[in-house]
């Protein structure tokens, strides 16, 4: 298998549409084969970065160390992991805002040592969209054991939410619901 390098851009990151990742494939010599700029969700998801480099390059990748395991995308960020930083411990805070469409929506800053970023309540929900989006918006990588060692999806989302729960900060003040009710 080749090499891979990895560089992320803070600048880039910020911008709309923004690919803050350079990936550099590379020889058993360490020499460059070629390179692509990849937003979060393309460098994450095995098979998303499988198109964006087919689309960018018109190459196509295959990676026997990935392709050939039961759980490809496992593999993948397996395979990332030593190359982006993790993901520190994390807070997450929510912080309403005014739509002149749908009135006071809540969105959550994701918060840690030398870590910005924010993220809608959809994709805060989802192990994946949210491994994502921090991803992209802060070049780090996080990774939930507890999560990935489910295979099933309701048990995954369980996990996820069970985590969440110990990290999300309830609204305050006059933005929070009645104490009494189903929140944790």
């Amino acid at each position: 298998m080749a090499a891979l390098r990895l560089r992320w851009s803070e600048h880039e990151a910020r911008k709309a549409y923004a690919r803050p990742f350079m990936v550099s494939f590379l020889d058993d010599g360490g020499d460059p084969l070629g390179s692509v700029a990849l937003n979060g969700p393309d460098l994450l998801y095995w098979r998303q970065f499988g198109a964006a480099v087919a689309a960018l390059s018109g190459e196509l990748l295959i990676l026997d160390g990935v392709d050939s395991t039961d759980d490809p995308q496992r593999a993948w960020l397996d395979t990332l992991t030593p190359l982006l930083p993790p993901a520190p411990a994390l807070q997450v805070t929510p912080r309403s805002t005014f739509d002149h469409q749908r009135g006071r929506v809540f969105g959550f800053v994701v918060g840690g040592e030398s870590l910005a970023a924010l993220v809608d309540a959809a994709t805060l929900l989802e192990y994946q969209d949210f491994q994502a989006a921090l991803a992209h918006q802060t070049g780090r990588l996080l990774r939930v054991t507890a999560v990935e060692a489910e295979d099933d999806a309701a048990p995954r989302r369980r996990a996820w939410l069970s985590w969440l729960a110990q990290v999300v900060a309830r609204p305050v003040g006059d933005e929070a619901m009645s104490a009494q009710g189903p929140w944790r």
